[in-house]
């Protein structure tokens, strides 16, 4: 059966294609929460957003200004809508512009979160503000191809081998060895759970500090020899670290509540057709 919104048909080909589009955002978040993925579900979210897109584009038809000439124009030259027929460019953009112009309407009657608000937030979720596990460490760095990687390789062990014999110190090892000591100084990115491929993960974060790591291989470009200098172990953030950061996704939590609710109250009013949502609207 056909999806229609009050009157207006949404075609198979656009829910295929919203479909396609949401796949990968949908998956990821639903094995997330530990689920598994269907096509039922996606399908049924894909339709849900057409709804939702085609309900606010007609409610800023209807309550927002028609933009003058001169902010469509500008809209046509910075924006791409080379996607639509020529003759239908300037209505998408002018309907764009009043779409943006609704969405600013409704995050303006949302009011900033107060620091009451947000320090009630922080203490009852401490586990979202803890700084992860990590590690601070110096590397010496090798440049490879197919061609060089084996002697790299051996070349990296046998500096390994010299500065735990103390025939060199780890700081003129870099500086004498490595391919990028000029541009990061021997001092590699501060390492989170999650940054590395798994294998090189483990290796790192099983070393003491001070200790010296086997050669590691991060990319086809690279092979790279390890020092930890500092384990980092997870910590609490204070509220201070984490206010302007926290007050802001509060605020835009709420302008998004701000927008279902809006989107929920056209839904209720709408006449739609050949759609069965999880909670039927009023209109069903």
């Amino acid at each position: 059966m056909a999806v229609k919104v009050d009157g207006v048909e949404i075609t198979e080909q656009e829910i295929q294609a919203e479909i396609e589009a949401l796949r990968p955002e949908y998956v990821e978040y639903v094995r997330q929460q530990g689920g598994e993925p269907s096509d039922e579900q996606v399908r049924e979210w894909a339709v849900e957003n057409l709804i939702e897109g085609l309900l606010l584009r007609h409610e800023a038809i209807k309550t927002q200004p028609v933009p003058n000439e001169e902010r469509v124009r500008k809209e046509l030259e910075s924006a791409d809508y080379s996607a639509f027929p020529e003759e239908q460019r300037s209505e998408q953009a002018r309907v764009n512009l009043q779409q943006r112009r609704l969405v600013r309407e409704i995050r303006k009657a949302v009011k900033p979160p107060a620091d009451e608000e947000a320090r009630a937030f922080y203490a009852a979720n401490p586990g979202m503000f803890v700084a992860a596990e990590g590690l601070r460490l110096s590397h010496i760095c090798r440049w490879v191809d197919p061609a060089t990687r084996a002697e790299a390789f051996l070349d990296l062990l046998r500096i390994k081998s010299e500065i735990e014999q103390g025939r060199i110190s780890w700081i003129e090892a870099v500086q004498a060895y490595s391919d990028t000591v000029e541009r990061d100084s021997g001092m590699f990115a501060t390492v989170t759970r999650g940054d590395l491929p798994k294998a090189a993960e483990e290796a790192l974060f099983a070393l003491a500090p001070g200790a010296l790591s086997d050669v590691i291989e991060l990319d086809t470009q690279t092979l790279h020899l390890f020092k930890l200098l500092v384990k980092l172990e997870p910590q609490q953030m204070p509220y201070e670290a984490v206010e302007a950061n926290l007050k802001s996704s509060l605020f835009e939590q709420a302008c998004q509540d701000a927008l279902n609710a809006r989107l929920d109250l056209l839904k209720a009013a709408a006449a739609i057709e050949g759609w069965l949502p999880s909670e039927p609207t009023a209109a069903q």
